[in-house]
């Protein structure tokens, strides 16, 4: 018997999709749960394996409950699960061969599997729950583990070890143990000494080379060998196989609907409801064959994600994309858009004037323009197209592509501050493209070969200057026209590379830009970060070159963060940094960079991958939104945008109950602002400055203990030192 190292978490089952806004310093996932695969039963569960992340439904309150690494799964890309009643526990396998234990809401991990280094091809394939253990068929034998003693037991192998077996199923028949593999049918008596032994196992087909599953049904043992079978399950006296867009039941009834598209697997429950996971229209409830309702929870159409905005109260989720900028990716699923709480819309490549490849998006007044890689800028308003700009429609200032005719590649857009719509285009003489605020378009030259001109990320910073990413790299160019957008004879453009008084970037390849509180302009690179202290005289004679910031520890110095790929960079409320790596998840940097406040890593957090994407903030709550390469994660951060004039605040949680001690956060304060606690007889029990515009009270009084029962003011000053109660809150011991 092998024992393997074991992590015990708690798993929270309070996140269902009617929760309140996520809590300060807590985590919310975004994933998408559109495409389910696989179904499993407990008691009065139905859990929905769909696009890698796990759902279930409460049979008794019909809620949909996610579960993810946010509330207590260990890792992302669940594959299947299966329950066993003997043990009360229910086990959940992931694509990379990581396994839960769910037990009386604790999760127990078991990593071994996944951390085993194997040469060739390292997956489980199917679960078969027999007694109290459950039987992995995997391409590393038969695995079994113990789900009382929470262990791995043994592994069977059925021949001998260095043989190239990979078992498919597995399935008990009286005294026997059957397995199917691609070499054909295994067979064991169950009683049989050593079954680890590969030979107590006998060959009893060998003409079973292709068979994806095995199950006993009815006394009697059903491999699943056909190519147009997409699974097969038995359960409650039926056998259902299921086809791409049917049911056969018990080779007696067939069952076929207009929400059949494209079946992965089927249930029937112990109720006798039928539950069929479709990944065009989600998990589909029928009873007496008779369709009831779909469940799907709320979430973008797809987890990849190329950019995130957070723009006029609703975030933007653009899915790309490109390969390197060169080849189209060709996804038709446009951008996800979250508006209410979890109320999530798609606009496809159809719904954007046949537009594909998606990568950004600038909202004006609510009409949103998106930067399409193909079929150039899509305008939108009301859910509705209204027109998509392209090279017929704007006197050729989008133009095609050099070696293409209808090939438009828009980067990005931004609005400036007189309301000009900016874009960049890539592989064009003219790349700086322009919609004027009269609705005039005009495009500038950069004085580049458009052959292998390839451009990224645009910034517009307070002197209405733009900043552009030449990908592939390049450094970074800034343009500007002087503010006569008519007049070409004024318009200057900037290189900047690695040179000394040219830009003294720490590398050429560059890959995001953002400008802080203090109008100052940080870049993200391949060797960490570098700072445009002095941005408005990129044009003047004046020394304006970027610095990287020293980071010392006693006699040692090194750049900040000078061994990362710096993917994307964020500034809240409070000035501070956030910043996304490729390989080392985020870090969240104080105002000057000098000071790490947080890191954030797939290993110590919910993140989903240490490969971040993009990042972008909700300003009014404090919410971080955070684009992994395996889907959209949020954390609630303790700094909001802070406004010049004291007006409504809002205090979350309020009431504070007795049962509750995590953090209270007072926001809608004046920037920066002086925050006192106050009892009702004018006792000072809480003082701080606010994050921006948020402050963050522990619950605790100023001997460090927790308050007592009662109703609680809260003063702020504002930039003239004038104090004024800006809220009450009611504190329960």
């Amino acid at each position: 018997m092998k024992k393997l190292s074991l992590i015990v978490l708690t798993l929270f089952l309070s996140l269902f999709l009617t929760a309140q806004s996520v809590a300060l310093g807590e985590w919310k996932d975004y994933l998408s749960y559109n495409s389910p695969t696989y179904i499993a039963e407990e008691n009065n569960k139905i859990y929905c394996v769909s696009n890698g992340g796990l759902f279930y439904i409460n049979k008794n309150d019909k809620t949909i409950n996610r579960l993810s690494k946010v509330n207590g799964l260990s890792d992302i890309g669940v594959k299947q699960l299966a329950h066993c009643y003997e043990s009360n526990t229910t086990i959940i396998v992931y694509q990379n061969c990581n396994i839960d234990l769910l037990k009386n809401n604790y999760i127990i991990n078991l990593s071994d599997i996944k951390r085993k280094a194997v040469s060739g091809i390292k997956k489980i394939n199917n679960i078969t729950v027999d007694k109290k253990l459950a039987y992995l068929s995997s391409s590393l034998g038969l695995i079994v583990v113990d789900l009382v003693n929470s262990e791995i037991k043994e592994t069977y192998n059925v021949e001998e070890q260095n043989e190239n077996v990979t078992i498919n199923g597995c399935a008990f028949l009286e005294d026997s143990i059957f397995v199917a593999t691609n070499n054909g049918l295994y067979v064991a008596n169950t009683s049989g000494p050593n079954l680890a032994d590969f030979n107590n196992w006998k060959l009893r087909d060998s003409s079973y080379v292709f068979c994806d599953n095995i199950i006993v049904a009815n006394e009697a043992l059903f491999l699943d060998t056909s190519s147009q079978l997409t699974s097969i399950s038995f359960n409650n006296n039926a056998l259902i196989q299921t086809f791409s867009d049917s049911l056969q039941i018990n080779n007696t009834t067939y069952l076929t609907h207009s929400k059949f598209e494209n079946l992965k697997h089927a249930w029937l429950d112990d109720d006798n409801n039928l539950w069929v996971a479709d990944s065009v229209n989600g998990l589909l409830k029928f009873n007496d064959y008779e369709y009831q309702e779909t469940y799907m929870p709320e979430g973008p159409v797809r987890n990849e994600i190329y950019s995130l905005e957070y723009e006029e109260n609703k975030l933007y989720m653009c899915h790309g994309g490109h390969a390197n900028f060169t080849t189209n990716s060709l996804i038709n699923d446009g951008v996800s858009i979250k508006k209410n709480y979890d109320d999530w819309i798609n606009y496809d490549r159809y719904k954007l004037g046949n537009a594909r490849d998606i990568l950004e998006v600038a909202v004006n007044n609510g009409t949103e323009y998106y930067a399409s890689w193909y079929h150039g800028i899509p305008e939108m308003r009301d859910g509705e197209l209204v027109v998509k700009h392209g090279f017929a429609n704007t006197n050729g200032a989008l133009d095609t592509c050099w070696y293409s005719n209808n090939r438009i590649r828009i980067s990005d857009i931004k609005f400036d501050s007189r309301e000009n719509m900016w874009a960049l285009s890539s592989e064009v003489n003219h790349p700086v493209v322009v919609k004027s605020n009269n609705n005039t378009w005009y495009s500038f030259s950069i004085n580049q070969n458009q052959v292998g001109l390839f451009l990224d990320d645009l910034l517009i910073d307070r002197y209405d200057q733009k900043w552009g990413v030449l990908a592939k790299g390049n450094g970074l160019f800034v343009f500007t026209e002087n503010g006569t957008i008519e007049d070409p004879s004024d318009d200057m453009c900037q290189f900047l590379n690695t040179n000394i008084g040219e830009g003294n970037l720490p590398s050429l390849q560059t890959y995001s830009l953002a400008e802080d509180l203090n109008g100052e302009i940080w870049v993200g690179t391949d060797k960490g970060i570098a700072v445009f202290y002095n941005p408005e005289a990129v044009f003047s004679e004046y020394n304006y070159d970027a610095q990287q910031i020293l980071i010392t520890t006693g006699d040692y110095g090194q750049y900040l963060l000078n061994e990362e790929k710096i993917k994307c960079i964020a500034i809240d409320g409070a000035n501070r940094k956030w910043i996304g790596t490729e390989k080392s998840g985020v870090f969240l940097l104080s105002e000057d960079g000098q000071n790490e406040i947080l890191h954030f890593t797939k290993n110590n957090s919910p993140l989903f991958s240490d490969n971040i994407i993009d990042i972008t903030i909700n300003h009014e709550n404090g919410e971080v939104f955070i684009g992994t390469s395996s889907g959209l994660i949020s954390y609630r951060s303790d700094a909001t945008k802070g406004s010049f004039s004291q007006n409504k605040t809002n205090v979350f949680p309020n009431p504070v109950e007795s049962d509750y001690s995590g953090p209270i956060a007072i926001s809608g304060l004046i920037t920066n602002a002086n925050v006192k606690i106050t009892d009702m007889a004018g006792n000072l029990v809480f003082e701080a400055t606010a994050n921006g515009g948020q402050a963050v009270w522990n619950g605790k009084n100023k001997d460090g203990e927790r308050a007592a029962t009662g109703v609680y003011l809260v003063f702020s000053t504002d930039i003239y030192g004038k104090e004024k109660t800006v809220s009450k809150i009611l504190f329960f011991h």
